[in-house]
Order: C-alpha cells, then structure tokens, then sequence
C-alpha cells in the first residue's frame, strides 16, 4: 500500500505543480486589474513545448542535454519521501531524511547550474553566477533551520518534525517555532523567485534563475520549466506541512479516503500561500542586487535567534 501511496503522491506533485503556478500568476494579474491568462496556462506552455524541437548549441556537452532530466528526477524522488500527502513514511521516506533531502535540493541546483555554464551563453553565466552568490548563503541559513527544527524533535525525520509540532502546542507557539517559520519563509521567497528577490522579467539587472535556461528550447525546456514548477510545489508544501500548519495531514491509522480528501485540503492550504506571493509580488519593488545580501542576513538573524531563543529557554 505505501508503494501505492507513493504512486499517487508523485503523481499528484507532477500533475498539480503547474496548477499552482498558473494560479499564483492569475490572482496577481487579478490584482492589478488585468485580465491575465488562465490558470491552465503553465500547461499549455508545456504542451505546446513538448510538440517543439530541442536546439543544443554546438559547443555544449552531453551535460547540457541531460541536465533538465536528472533535474526533474531529483525533484520527483523529493516528491516520495518528503510530507506532502501524509504525515507517516511512505516506501522510500527511509532514504534521506532532512538533511539528505537538502542534499538533493542542493544536487539539483548544482546540475542546473553546471548545465547552464555548459551552453556558453553569456546571459545563462550571469544567471548562474547570481545563483550561486544567493544559494552559497542561503543554503547554510537552510541547514540552520533544519537543526533546530530538528533540536525541537530530537530528529531530522520531517514526519517525526510534523508529529511534535501538531501534538506538542508549547513547541508550536513557542519563539523558536516562530523564529524558525518567519526564517524559512525569507528562505522560500528566494528558493521560489518572488519578489523582492526576484523579478520574472527580461531585463538583464534582474535576471537569476530565469536566465539560467536561456538556451534551452522544445522539449529540454519543456523539463526544465516542469521540474521548476515541482520545486516550488514540494518547498511550499514542506512549509506549510512541517513548519506553518502540519495539523490536518493524514496519520498511518488513517485510510484511503483521507489521503484523497487531504489533497484537496492541501490544495487550499496552498492557495492561502499563494495569495500572500500574489501580494507580495503585486505591492513589494525588487531589491538592487546588493541589497539582496541584507535580505538574507535578516534570514540568518531570525534563524539564530531560534536557536538563542531554545538555549534561554532550557
């Protein structure tokens, strides 16, 4: 049965990444009074990518090629062995636990990058290079939330993680829950473009992550953009299912049902975060590049105020 289970969560990540994206992008244009394209669009962009040839530059490696699919593989592995659809293990939950799991994240930022490099595009470098100036600072601030998270619950499994905070309420209103929740959040804002971060435009001063796929086209883009959207999906549903609200995920004594019905749930839950993008996407300017570094210290500073905070409280 855990076999199955994580069938359909893979399936479910795969399927409903887009939709969230595409609905994100229509409450923003909402918003601002504009029309805006439907929320099926990222699945159009896909399909319509998919029945398009791939171009590789000719000076690029095998690196290049391949890079988008061992990225979205990386991603669907996430799918099964993080929260998303239940709060109990499924069949391969037992390979990684939250540090392995930021490993992965890690290896596939780390093959994007080498795939960009390797189109020799001058646009893909500045993009890679901007990516790895935040991530080098931003995954450690990652790793930090992740231990006191894991302090809180004797462990890094992010199922135990989402056991103790639904069950223990002097943890989850506690400053360190608070603390590591306000951090992670800065930390989701960068690891999902938004504002004032990122700004998803042409114009060169604000390109990062767009930039990186500059070369790519048809198919390869078709998987590069996919896995981008799965990214996004599993870092908001870690968010909300481990740190914001881990009550209502579904527990080894439930049944089939309750892990269909808690996909709808899921669903809301993350359109609730979806709405706070739109509006901080819709009333935040995007920061010069420098100030980007302020931003990511603030990060840093809620994160080891966590960790004051728990050692105070002993």
């Amino acid at each position: 049965m855990l076999y199955l289970y994580s069938f359909i969560e893979i399936l479910y990540v795969a399927l409903a990444a887009p939709l969230v994206i595409g609905v994100q992008r229509a409450i923003e244009e909402r918003i601002e009074s504009k029309q805006g394209p439907s929320v099926f669009q990222p699945y159009y962009d896909l399909a319509k990518l998919f029945r398009k040839e791939s171009l590789v530059p000719l000076v690029s490696s095998p690196v290049f090629r391949f890079g988008p699919y061992f990225v979205l593989m990386l991603y669907a592995f996430l799918a099964m062995i993080l929260p998303i659809i239940t709060a109990f293990p499924l069949a391969y939950a037992p390979a990684a636990d939250f540090i392995g799991g930021g490993l992965f994240f890690g290896a596939a930022a780390a093959i994007k990058k080498f795939s960009a490099i390797d189109s020799r595009s001058n646009y893909a470098h500045l993009g890679t290079s901007r990516a790895a100036s935040i991530g080098a600072l931003a995954e450690p601030i990652t790793v930090l939330i992740f231990i006191m998270l894991g302090v809180l619950s004797n462990t890094n499994n992010p199922f135990v993680i989402n056991n103790v905070l639904r069950s223990s309420p002097q943890w989850y209103f506690s400053l360190v829950h608070g603390f590591v929740s306000a951090a992670f959040f800065m930390v989701l804002l960068i690891e999902t473009g938004q504002l004032p971060i990122e700004s998803h435009t042409n114009g060169e001063l604000g390109m990062i992550d767009q930039a990186m796929p500059f070369e790519y086209s048809g198919q390869d883009l078709a998987v590069y953009k996919w896995a981008s959207y799965m990214k996004v999906f599993i870092l908001m549903s870690v968010f909300l299912n481990v740190y914001m609200i881990p009550f209502g995920v579904p527990l080894a004594h439930s049944g089939f049902l309750s892990i269909i019905v808690y996909m709808g749930i899921h669903l809301l839950k993350l359109l609730g975060l979806i709405i706070v993008f739109a509006l901080i996407n819709t009333t935040v300017s995007k920061f010069r590049l420098y100030k980007n570094f302020d931003f990511l210290a603030v990060a840093f500073a809620l994160a080891f105020l966590a960790s004051l905070a728990y050692y105070i409280m002993q």
